[in-house]
Order: structure tokens, then C-alpha cells, then sequence
């Protein structure tokens, strides 16, 4: 019996299928263990996203409006760990689709796009939104102006004039239905002649209330308010009548009167020979400081009348003339540290003053002290910038000079000091013929008792 050998085509054909077959569980097998190093080095992360996701609308046809913003959305998302510092709120894209919705309420889906491959939306919270579309509207509605206040005492306002007198009001249907005219208030503020303004106008229901959410075009109106004198009245301004002259050293800094003008009552024919002002019963100013304030009685011509009262309050103010004057005075040292003196060369130092001219003339030498403060310095020239101690009213306007050199030396010693509960000053004056005398301050230190043996 005779074998024939296989043939060697079926054989080889069986052998790669086997390694096609074991290649193939070898590459499935790597891809595993990479997606499992990659998960393990920068795992799936899940939480909601940290900004609020504006939603936008889709859709929506001509003529149409929301009458409501889109509440934002917040969305849970599943990304890479390292993926989260990177993702922002322009990577994502929300949504409301109302194509083809006519006017109504409608709870429509929110719909939620991200542009990064590995970032998966996982929830939406509360994933509807609750909108309601309108048509959108105009219609005429006609022009209403209020006087809010009133003119001036003797004064009345006529009808108010005013263009245009009929204006457009546009908006949701829902809205515009509501309207019933576009108003304002114009206030006259005790006006005594005609009032024109332009008026910015809004939209008003039967109510006369606010309506909101329409458009008013034009959005103002030129309003003209005629304002006339009523019969037998004539506004006339007070003039208060002053006699004499403040005394010397004062003058008359301020006149107010209050009410500063009347309405005044009477035939017309009296009325025109009023010159536009009435005058008060005559004020003394001599003797006078200070603020006053007194009632007066007006000078009315006779057949003439006031309305509100004869009587006016005016309130005078006399003030001090201010004026200027240079005292000349010799700095005082303070506050010299202790076992030191001080000299200084200068005699004197010119204060420039400014105040009331009566309290400049009663100043006396201790009324102005030129203070040198010497608080702190150790021994050597210093140039210290003088303070000016001042009464009430009255202000430095200059100091010259400006700074004075000082010279603090420490203090010899060549005989005990007497014993005393204080350390006293003393001012010395040194100086020859000739030579202008320098001024020495010492500050002598308190010395404990000597022991006795």
C-alpha cells in the first residue's frame, strides 16, 4: 500500500490562520493592558461641570419672541483627569429647539454639545425649560401728560400742549394688548411763566400703571405748559430797607430775606404804578455783630394788599474785616533734652498774622508765642522750623525766617547742683559791646542726695 503525502497547500494555509489567530489575540490583548495603564495614569473623572452653561435658542421663526431669559444649565461631566483643568465654558454648547412652535408655553428639552472627543455628558439638572413664545406686535396708542405740582402763588397753568400727540408700542402681543396710552408727569416747580420741555414718555394700562417689556417710539414728547398771572395779583420782589453803617472794624457780609418776593392784591390799574419790588421798614446796621434775624413789616401802598401776610423775616450778617499785621517775638525752646543747652544767635522772629482787624488791634505779647521744639535732639546745629502758638480767629500767614539754627552743646559742670525735686531751666544772655547778645538754654538734671557718712 502506498501513502501520498499531504498536500502542502492546506498545510501552510492552516499554519498562518493559526497565527493570524494568535497575533490577532496578542494585538487585542495589548490594546487591554494600554487602555488599562492609560485609565490607571489619568483616570475617568466624574462631577458637574463648575460654571453654570448659558442655553441658547434654536429656531425660533420671524416675527416670534421668548418672554423669558433661558435659565443656564449645570451638567455632570465624565472626562480624563488631566482634561478638567483644561475644559471652559466655550467648549460647550447648549440649546433650546423651537422650530416650527407657534405662540404658547412649551416645556422644551435643553440639548447639550461639547467639542473635546474625550468628555462625555453624563446628566443634565432639570434638563427642560419652561418658555413661553408671543408674537410680536404694534399698534397707536394716544399721548397723556400730567401737571404733578402747581405753579406760583398768584400763578395758574393752562392746558398742556404737546407733540406728538400719538405714538407706536411695539412688543409681545401678550404685552402691547395691555397698553392703553403713553404718559409723564411734568412738574412746574412754582413756575411764573411757561413751562417747555421735552418729556420722556412710557407706556401705560388702564390703570395708568407701568407696562414693561414694549418699546415706545418716538420715546419723547415736547410738552409746553402755558403759565399766566391770575386778575389782580403782581408778583413783587422785597427789597429790605437798611439804615446806617456797621461799626468800625465790621462790615455787612450777607442780606437774606425770606419770603424774597410777594404776590401782591388790588385793582390793576394800582398793581401797574408798583415798580416790581416793595421795600421793608428801615433796619439800623450800627451796633450791629454777628447774624440777626428780625420780622419786618413791608411798605404797601394804600389800596394795595398782600397775599400770605405784611410780614418778612431778613437776616443780617455783619462780619469782622479781616486784616494783616507783623508782631516781631523771641522763640521759646521746649522740651530740651536734660544735661544740654541750647543757644541761639537769632533775636527774634517776624510772625505774619491775618484775622478780624478789632482782635488783631487787642493782641497782646502772650497772646502770640514762637515755639522752638527741640524734643529729641542730640548735641550739635540743628535748624528747627518754628510752631506759632495762636488765639482763636486768628491764622500765621508766614513765619520769616522760616527756620532757626540752633546749637545744642552738653552742659559743663564745675559745681554740685543744688538738690531739687524739679529740673529748672535757665536762660542766660551772654554778649559784649557791639555784638548782638546770644541766648543760652540750659537744662539742669535732677542730682540724687549726697550720702551722708
Amino acid at each position: 500500500m502506498q501513502i501520498k503525502p499531504a498536500p502542502l497547500y492546506g498545510t501552510t494555509a492552516k499554519r498562518i490562520l493559526d497565527q493570524l489567530g494568535t497575533l490577532l489575540l496578542a494585538v487585542i490583548l495589548a490594546l487591554i493592558v494600554w487602555l488599562i495603564a492609560i485609565t490607571e495614569q489619568d483616570p475617568l473623572t466624574v462631577r458637574d461641570f463648575p460654571t453654570p452653561i448659558p442655553v441658547t435658542t434654536r429656531g425660533l421663526a420671524d416675527g416670534y419672541v421668548l418672554l423669558q431669559e433661558v435659565e443656564p444649565v449645570i451638567a455632570t461631566i465624565e472626562a480624563p483627569k488631566t482634561q478638567w483643568d483644561q475644559l471652559k465654558l466655550a467648549d460647550f454648547n447648549a440649546y433650546i429647539d423651537v422650530n416650527g412652535l407657534d405662540a404658547g408655553v412649551y416645556d422644551v428639552d435643553v440639548q447639550l454639545e461639547v467639542d473635546m472627543a474625550d468628555v462625555r455628558i453624563i446628566a443634565l439638572a432639570n434638563p427642560q425649560r419652561h418658555v413661553q413664545i408671543d408674537r410680536m406686535i404694534s399698534k397707536e396708542v394716544p399721548v397723556r401728560i400730567e401737571v404733578a405740582d402747581s405753579t406760583a402763588f398768584g400763578y395758574e397753568w393752562q392746558t398742556p400742549v404737546y407733540d406728538p400727540v400719538t405714538v407706536n408700542v411695539s412688543g409681545p402681543s401678550s404685552l402691547v394688548e395691555q397698553v392703553e396710552a403713553a404718559g409723564a408727569s411734568i412738574y412746574l416747580r412754582n413756575a411764573k411763566s411757561q413751562v417747555d420741555r421735552l418729556q420722556v414718555i412710557t407706556a401705560l394700562n388702564a390703570l395708568n400703571q407701568f407696562v414693561s417689556g414694549v418699546t415706545v417710539t418716538p420715546s419723547t414728547v415736547n410738552v409746553v405748559v402755558p403759565v399766566t398771572r391770575l386778575p389782580d395779583r403782581k408778583e413783587a420782589a422785597v427789597r429790605p430797607t437798611l439804615v446806617g453803617q456797621p461799626d468800625a472794624g465790621y462790615r455787612l457780609s450777607a442780606v437774606k430775606v425770606e419770603p424774597s418776593s410777594v404776590v401782591l392784591s388790588g385793582d390793576n390799574a394800582l398793581l401797574d404804578e408798583v415798580p416790581g419790588f416793595i421795600e421793608t421798614e428801615p433796619l439800623e446796621l450800627a451796633g450791629t455783630t454777628g447774624e440777626i434775624r428780625k420780622i419786618v413789616s413791608l411798605v404797601v401802598p394804600d389800596g394795595i394788599s398782600v397775599l400770605g401776610g405784611n410780614n418778612v423775616f431778613v437776616t443780617i450778617t455783619v462780619s469782622p474785616i479781616e486784616g494783616g499785621a507783623t508782631v516781631q517775638r523771641r522763640p521759646i525752646v521746649e522740651n530740651l533734652g536734660e544735661g544740654l543747652e541750647a543757644t541761639i544767635e537769632l533775636e527774634s522772629v517776624d510772625v505774619i498774622l491775618r484775622g478780624p482787624a478789632p482782635q488783631l488791634e487787642k493782641l497782646t505779647e502772650d497772646d502770640v508765642k514762637v515755639v522752638l521744639d527741640l524734643g529729641g535732639l542730640l548735641a550739635g546745629v540743628h535748624s528747627v522750623r518754628p510752631r506759632v502758638a495762636l488765639p482763636n480767629g486768628i491764622s500765621p500767614e508766614g513765619i520769616l525766617p522760616e527756620t532757626v539754627e540752633v546749637r545744642i552743646s552738653n552742659r559743663e559742670t564745675s559745681t554740685p547742683f543744688s538738690e531739687s525735686p524739679l529740673a529748672t531751666p535757665v536762660r542766660t544772655t551772654t554778649g559784649t559791646p557791639g555784638v548782638t547778645p546770644t541766648s543760652t538754654v540750659r537744662s539742669n538734671p535732677i542730682l540724687p542726695p549726697t550720702p551722708t557718712p
